[in-house]
C-alpha cells in the first residue's frame, strides 16, 4: 500500500520553485499542497505554471496564513509533520522510515524553516550531500524527498544477478 503524503511549503517566494515542487508532488501521487506563511493564497501565474505544467489543477491547494496552524491541520488530517531541513539532531533521508501519512515540510529558499518551527515538527530529516555545496535547491530537495518516500513503498527488490541481466 502506498503511503499518503502532503507537501507543505513555508513562505516560498519563487514561482519557479513552487511550480517544480507542485509538478513533482503530482508525479509522486501526493495529496494536498499546503501553503503557509503568506497573508494571501499563492497565485499560480505564468511563472509557476510554466514549471508546474498547470498540474496544480490536479492537487488540492490549501492556504494557511499562520504557519503554526499547520500543526493543528496535520493532527486533524492524521499527518505526521516531517521537516526537510539542514539542522542539528536530524535523521538522514536515506536511513529514515516515513510515517504512514507524512506532511513533507519545506522552507523558504533563502532562510529555510525557522528554528522555532522546526522544534514543533515530529521529525527533521536531512538529505546527505557529498560535495562542497552548502545546500540543495528547495525544489530539488522536495523531489528527492518525495522520491525517497515513494521508494520505500516499493514492495519488492531486484536481486543483483537479475539486475545484471538487464544491463
Amino acid at each position: 500500500m502506498m503511503s499518503d503524503f502532503c507537501t507543505v511549503l513555508h513562505s516560498l517566494n519563487s514561482p519557479q520553485n513552487v511550480g517544480m515542487i507542485v509538478r513533482s508532488h503530482v508525479a509522486h501521487g501526493g495529496s494536498e499542497v499546503v501553503f503557509i506563511g503568506h497573508e494571501l493564497p499563492w497565485q499560480f501565474k505564468k511563472g509557476s505554471q510554466s514549471f508546474s505544467r498547470k498540474l496544480e489543477k490536479q492537487a488540492k491547494i490549501i492556504h494557511l496564513p499562520n504557519p503554526d496552524d499547520v500543526f493543528e491541520w496535520c493532527m486533524a488530517n492524521s499527518y505526521t509533520p516531517v521537516a526537510i531541513e539542514i539542522a542539528e539532531q536530524t535523521s538522514l533521508l536515506n536511513q529514515f522510515t516515513f510515517p504512514e501519512k507524512t506532511a513533507l515540510i519545506l522552507g523558504n529558499e533563502a532562510d529555510g524553516l525557522p528554528a522555532s518551527f522546526i522544534k514543533k515538527c515530529t521529525h527533521v530529516v536531512t538529505i546527505p550531500q557529498y560535495g562542497p555545496v552548502g545546500s540543495l535547491n528547495v525544489a530539488v530537495s522536495a523531489s528527492v524527498a518525495m522520491y525517497e518516500l515513494r521508494r520505500g513503498d516499493t514492495p519488492w527488490a531486484i536481486a543483483r544477478d537479475e539486475y545484471e541481466t538487464l544491463l
